[in-house]
């Protein structure tokens, strides 16, 4: 059973991706775990201070022989990869047997990676890549979709070409913090979201062949994973550009940062911020 997560900044297409390889038979993908930001790091802290109080017990109360110790590290890793893959494997509710990949798709896990390896040190990465500018665009469209389900009195003021760079820099951290996990030897595949939309049982292919050097899975189960979970499958029959602000499929489309973006916010992109834009083939 391959273990594999799903990273990248939010809103870059990674539900997309999760939902279309949980839609082949024996590969289960669920999201989001935020299993490191939201368990294991706070255990990391509550073992750090056992550690030390144990460590105070050892030589306050027992004057240097003491009974018990401090959790060691690999003991610790064990555990939380236990526990872990028990909730995974719940989740997935399915035998242990009928599953060839379990995965998780959290975006937050971008910036984890390394934890994860070491918990999980045969687990693979998907790295979903998308536009910055899209991105950005996408993710205030959301926010601003939830602010408008609060009461008027707690709404924030929201403006696209005021906030945008702040977008952009978040897509930017995340993005990075990928690329120097693999630059570390950590095995990442990246798909873009504008190949998916394109080429989408190609770049599924991919997908399935990073987490399953030898499958059988056949291109008739990709293509109906694909089309399951095509745009205008999802979004109840709309095409592709067709613009709906209420729902979380707003506009399934590549470059439509152009329509929404005045040209003259990416000015107040950070610098470095831009050149990684370019560096990753992204040009205006």
């Amino acid at each position: 059973m391959q273990i594999f997560f799903i990273v990248g900044a939010q809103k870059s297409g990674t539900t997309w991706l999760q939902k279309s390889l949980n839609s082949i038979e024996g590969i289960h993908c669920l999201g989001e775990g935020h299993f490191i930001d939201k368990m294991v790091m706070p255990m990391v802290q509550t073992l750090v201070e056992y550690n030390q109080m144990m460590q105070i017990v050892h030589q306050r109360v027992y004057e240097g022989d003491g009974f018990y110790k401090g959790v060691p590290d690999d003991e610790f890793l064990s555990v939380m990869h236990s526990w872990i893959l028990n909730i995974m494997l719940r989740t997935s509710k399915a035998p242990r047997e009928s599953i060839l990949a379990l995965g998780d798709k959290t975006p937050a896990h971008s910036f984890h990676m390394p934890v994860l390896q070491q918990l999980f040190p045969k687990a693979r990465f998907i790295h979903m890549l998308r536009d910055g500018r899209d991105v950005t665009v996408s993710a205030f469209r959301h926010r601003e979709r939830i602010l408008a389900k609060l009461p008027d009195q707690d709404r924030e003021h929201t403006d696209l070409n005021r906030d945008a760079h702040q977008f952009f820099s978040k897509w930017a951290d995340f993005t990075r913090a990928v690329l120097n996990a693999e630059k570390t030897g950590i095995q990442v595949h990246t798909v873009r979201y504008e190949s998916m939309l394109s080429e989408g049982v190609d770049s599924l292919r991919a997908c399935v062949d990073h987490l399953l050097p030898e499958n059988s899975i056949s291109y008739e189960q990709l293509q109906a994973a694909v089309q399951t979970n095509s745009f205008q499958t999802m979004s109840g029959g709309r095409s592709p550009g067709s613009i709906d602000n209420s729902t979380f499929l707003r506009r399934g489309q590549a470059g439509s940062w152009r329509d929404e973006l005045l040209p003259a916010v990416q000015d107040s992109f950070k610098p470095n911020d831009r050149d990684l834009l370019n560096t990753l083939g992204y040009h205006a």
